[in-house]
């Protein structure tokens, strides 16, 4: 089906977005664009990634298959329905004579009612390229490439999909859902119209005026039709005779594990008046947060190891009320504001990253037990910090592909790289999913984003009592790659006697 990318459009204007020009991206809303305060963020957010240049292009209802259907669910929907416009706004790095490279696109609706002089307008979806990156400490695992078809020809952008609701026939669960979905499905996209057809939503059996919107219940149907993997975290207070939802844990850490492991996430919380939802993204990171240190040493909160949350800064979201790319202190929304998450995983997994991380001090010390002799600098540093309880866990849910590809590609300090015999002791040990923590020191961590080395542990069994090694894959430590055999750690050389990067994830089609 022809969608809004698809549709090759006709071009209208040329728009020149220098300063020395004169432009101002402000006016340029104001006089085009019903002084959409949406748009106006998006535009800031491109003149920050330079760009220089916008098209403007017409998408006619006749040639583009989505366009229609969605008028048609709107006619359904509002008798009063006249007719729509559609423009899309491409946004360039250079001038008409040279685009250069697409920075982005914004498709910007109107809809049109008998009786009213002026539109309802929305901006029904962009997706413009982060302004940030892991340089400046902003991590966006989820961005994807999208491929444009447009009157200048074929472009390529990529970035995560926004969308504004239009209260009519989708709501804000809806664009949340679609800005979630269009990361990890193949397709890379799933509309409004497909959404409401899985729950089977008929706006003609609904009543005018009545509220739209999605439940809990709802959401997780979508994702069981595309037969994906979540993890759910609720709270409800008790109200009169409703007992309500305990909430168990702290949602901010679930939130956490599953944004870390290169995934978005629903999170739905309850404003002053009504209930609202957005997608999380990414995070930012922030290397000297006194948060770390403190909780350990001024509040006595120290649980024998740092998680690597300490250094989380903001969760990066789109907000369809706001735009694209804001970012929530980590701790802004409170348990009494939190209402539901609801995270994409790989895979089901039997343990969750908390269990995980609670565990991985108890196998760091065997670890750190299992060297008869510790010749290497490295490895005296790694068994210091496990003996003493003072190591940095990050810890991911990965597949066994991309933790060998980056392998493959690490290198350490010094320069050295993980030598065959390692790593294919690896491949053989390991299943398709599995638990990597990440072992570091906080001067490594927050300094050079570094560490000593990882521990992988199954995903699909129960913590043993005691924290024995029947979980327990493999390990990596400074010059050593460990596995267990029996009650014993059997152990391979591994080329790299430094420490080495954090462990990273590429986000698709960031190029």
């Amino acid at each position: 089906m022809s969608n809004f990318r698809q549709t090759k459009g006709s071009q209208l204007e040329w728009t020149s977005v220098e300063k020395s020009e004169g432009h101002s991206n402000f006016h340029f809303v104001d006089e085009y664009f019903w002084s959409s305060p949406i748009l106006r963020r998006i535009l800031s957010l491109a003149r920050k990634l330079k760009f220089r240049s916008i098209a403007v292009e017409k998408i006619s209802e006749n040639e583009c298959e989505l366009f229609a259907q969605e008028n048609e669910a709107l006619a359904a929907r509002i008798s009063e329905f006249s007719h729509s416009r559609v423009r899309r706004l491409l946004f360039f790095s250079g001038k008409k004579e040279e685009p250069g490279k697409l920075l982005g696109y914004t498709v910007f609706k109107e809809d049109y009612f008998t009786g009213f002089e002026n539109p309802k307008f929305h901006i029904y979806e962009a997706v413009l390229r982060p302004v940030r990156d892991f340089e400046s400490n902003n991590f966006l695992h989820t961005t994807r490439g999208y491929s444009l078809v447009t009157s200048l020809g074929d472009f390529q952008t990529f970035g995560n999909l926004y969308g504004q609701q239009n209260g009519m026939t989708f709501a804000c669960a809806h664009v949340a859902l679609r800005s979630v979905l269009s990361s990890v499905l193949p397709a890379g996209d799933l509309s409004y119209p497909e959404i409401n057809e899985i729950l089977g939503i008929d706006f003609k059996a609904i009543e005018p005026g009545k509220k739209i919107g999605l439940g809990p219940d709802q959401l997780e149907t979508v994702f069981t039709h595309y037969g994906l993997s979540y993890t759910k975290t609720a709270f409800q207070p008790p109200h009169e005779e409703d007992p309500g939802i305990e909430l168990e844990g702290e949602f901010q850490r679930h939130l956490y594990g599953v944004i870390e492991s290169g995934l978005p996430a629903l999170l739905g919380f309850e404003t002053a008046k009504s209930r609202h939802m957005i997608p999380v993204l990414g995070h930012t990171f922030n290397e000297d947060t006194w948060v770390a240190d403190s909780k350990a040493n001024y509040f006595a909160q120290n649980r024998g190891w740092f998680s690597s949350e300490s250094w989380l800064s903001s969760y990066v979201v789109h907000d369809d009320n706001f735009g694209p790319y804001y970012c929530i202190p980590r701790h802004y929304l409170s348990k009494d504001n939190f209402r539901i998450l609801l995270g994409l995983t790989r895979v089901k997994t039997v343990t969750e990253a908390l269990e995980i991380e609670a565990a991985i001090p108890d196998y760091a010390k065997k670890i750190a037990e299992a060297f008869s002799e510790r010749g290497n600098s490295w490895q005296q540093n790694f068994a210091l910090f496990a003996e003493k309880g003072v190591l940095v866990l990050r810890t991911l849910l990965l597949k066994r592909e991309e933790y060998l590809e980056a392998l493959v590609r690490s290198e350490s300090w010094a320069g050295e790289r993980m030598n065959e015999q390692a790593i294919s002791r690896l491949k053989d040990k390991l299943p398709e999913h599995f638990w990597m923590v990440e072992l570091s020191a906080p001067e490594l961590f927050a300094g050079t984003r570094h560490k000593f080395g990882e521990v992988l542990l199954a995903c699909d069994q129960e913590i043993p009592e005691g924290n024995g090694l029947e979980i327990l894959l493999a390990a990596r430590v400074p010059g050593l790659v460990l596995w267990p055999e029996g009650d014993n750690l059997e152990r391979v050389e591994s080329g790299i006697e430094n420490h080495v990067p954090l462990f990273e994830l590429s986000p698709a089609g960031a190029s």
